[in-house]
């Protein structure tokens, strides 16, 4: 390679260099002869992966029906193997060929989005020659690359909660993903639970016949995402899992520690081995909040606030919330825990409190208001996120709830928890909040806002530079757990300094200078409020800017800011 000390000859080595794992990968391959014509050869297991219309161990073969197998996966026939530049995992990271969501891989590359490939020393390696590097710290996790039936083969865009794949790209992105299962802190399978149906064993069942580390652990260190409204205990599939699945990890919205006193749900969180994640609740004006400091500010003068369903009918209320029942008819009479209805009856005509069942004022009202209710639906709710989000303290009513990263995160020091039987005297439960309490209430809901929303997959709404997101946030919590196996949740800020400081948005004196976090948004109209300009999401549709939005302007994934670190 000597000839690489030539200036005009240096683009040359360096094409050289990258495609080195490439011919080293492509001599020999695992895979049937003729895999690659039409499928990707998975080097590590020999497996060869088809796109949706396509079958056999070479992917030679056209399925018999292709318009179900289609039908199937959520797209029409002419959408089936269309190709889709921007509509994959990471792009296929440029190795590759998108065909509406399925990578099909150049020859010598791998995964579900041609990121891996084997180097000189026969082991995977991710991104050869683009300089990636993993992330200096824990946790490490690695990613089950199970067979794309289970993930990329499904429509996403017909996801309304697309978290696992933008979970799986900040894996890798964040530099958190390791290749070597034996250093493992905790292992990813990159689907949403809530999708599969009968999957949801089959998958877990590939798992265990493919690799060791799920039998070896007994399913413990094993990070599984739902994003149902009952969290990893919603539906007859999930159900039947739930003994496989007793030592794994769920991440999920929904916090009910116990059976429900008076509605059904069933307990399904266990803290310490569960984790709460916030919703990604998504609203078009977002940058409007009080709390980006480029937005209006606005008098809060509402004392208690809330405006959206209340009864299980979807019907709106009785207009004369004194009289019982509110709704009018009893379908579903439990819904959110009979709690809406309780604060309209209660409440609806209070002086100070505003409880309707909508508004066109929404964004603003929460922006004037001093407290917000934050219930429960049919499930997880996610009025929490959004009423913080806009400097609103939250006041959760759903008795054995926990809300998103609690007790990770203190809750009381931002939110003012009151109990189903309380509602009747909740007027009084706030009254009884002094001023400077409220303020500094309002300083911590600051904060916690950023916890609660994935500023580094879909862009900043505060200013924030994604330090504290809750990508980070939930990184941070599987940091203090490797290092601190024994702590409780509400422990984590007495056993670990970086965590007290994370926490309370205080690890840093100075924050990064190099990071231009672009913001949440799709109206050119807001980019009067935008700090660093807006995210360019719609190209990508659900999967999403490559590797996150903190990526957007790197070269490549590889290249990411990681303003944590």
């Amino acid at each position: 390679m000597a000839g690489c000390k030539i200036t005009q000859l240096m683009l040359v080595c360096i094409l050289l260099l990258i495609s080195l794992p490439l011919a080293l990968a492509t001599s020999v391959t695992r895979c049937s002869p003729g895999c690659t014509k039409h499928g990707t050869c998975n080097e590590e297991l020999g497996r060869c992966d088809c796109p949706r219309d396509r079958t056999g161990d070479d992917c030679s073969s056209p399925v018999e029906d292709r318009a179900s197998a289609c039908k199937l996966n959520g797209f029409q026939a002419s959408e089936c193997s269309m190709k889709t530049p921007y509509r994959c995992l990471n792009q296929c990271n440029g190795r590759g060929t998108c065909m509406a969501g399925w990578c099909h891989c150049e020859p010598g590359y791998y995964g579900a989005d041609c990121s891996l490939s084997i180097g000189p020393d026969g082991k995977p390696q991710i991104l050869a020659g683009l300089g990636y590097k993993p992330a200096p710290g824990k946790p490490k996790i690695y990613i089950y690359e199970v067979p794309p039936r289970f993930n990329t083969w499904k429509n996403i865009e017909k996801f309304d909660r697309p978290l696992y794949v933008q979970l799986w790209k900040r894996i890798i992105s964040s530099g958190h993903r390791t290749l070597d299962a034996d250093e493992a802190d905790f292992y990813y399978i990159p689907v949403d639970f809530r999708y599969l149906f009968q999957d949801a064993a089959h998958v877990i069942q590939y798992v265990r016949e493919t690799w060791p580390y799920w039998d070896r652990t007994g399913g413990a260190k094993h990070l599984l995402l739902s994003t149902s409204d009952l969290g990893g205990c919603e539906g007859s599939q999930l159900m039947r899992i739930r003994n496989m699945t007793a030592n794994s990890t769920w991440l999920t919205a929904w916090g009910l520690t116990r059976k429900h006193p008076r509605v059904w749900w069933p307990g399904c969180h266990r803290p310490g081995l569960d984790i709460v994640i916030p919703i990604p609740a998504q609203t078009t004006y977002m940058l409007m909040t009080p709390l980006n400091p480029k937005a209006p500010r606005f008098e809060r003068n509402i004392t208690f606030y809330f405006s959206g369903k209340i009864c299980g009918d979807n019907q709106d209320p009785n207009q004369d919330s004194t009289q019982w029942p509110i709704c009018k008819t009893p379908t579903n009479p439990l819904y959110s825990a009979g709690v809406r209805q309780q604060v309209y009856h209660h409440h609806a005509h209070r002086p100070g409190f505003k409880v309707v069942a909508r508004s066109s004022t929404y964004l603003q009202d929460m922006a004037s208001s001093k407290f917000c209710l934050a219930p429960t639906g049919g499930g997880h709710g996610k009025r929490q996120v959004l009423v913080a989000r806009f400097g609103c303290i939250p006041v959760p009513i759903t008795d054995h709830v926990l809300q998103p990263f609690e007790p990770e995160l203190d809750w009381p020091s931002f939110s003012v928890a009151v109990k189903e039987e309380e509602v009747p005297r909740l007027h009084e439960v706030l009254a009884a909040i002094s001023e400077e309490k409220l303020e500094k209430m309002q300083e911590a809901v600051a904060c916690a806002s950023k916890h609660l929303w994935w500023s580094s997959m879909w862009g900043g709404i505060f200013g924030e530079d994604a330090r504290y997101d809750a990508f980070a946030t939930v990184m941070e919590i599987l940091r203090v757990r490797v290092e601190h196996p024994t702590a409780q949740p509400h422990q984590y800020a007495k056993v670990d300094e970086r965590w007290r400081k994370f926490a309370e948005c205080k690890l840093d004196d100075e924050p990064p200078q190099d990071v231009q976090l672009c913001s949440y948004g799709f109206d050119d109209a807001l980019r009067k409020y935008s700090v660093a300009g807006l995210c360019d999401l719609r190209r990508y549709g659900k999967y999403g800017i490559p590797g996150g939005a903190i990526c957007q302007g790197a070269p490549t994934i590889a290249q990411c800011p990681r303003p944590w670190e």
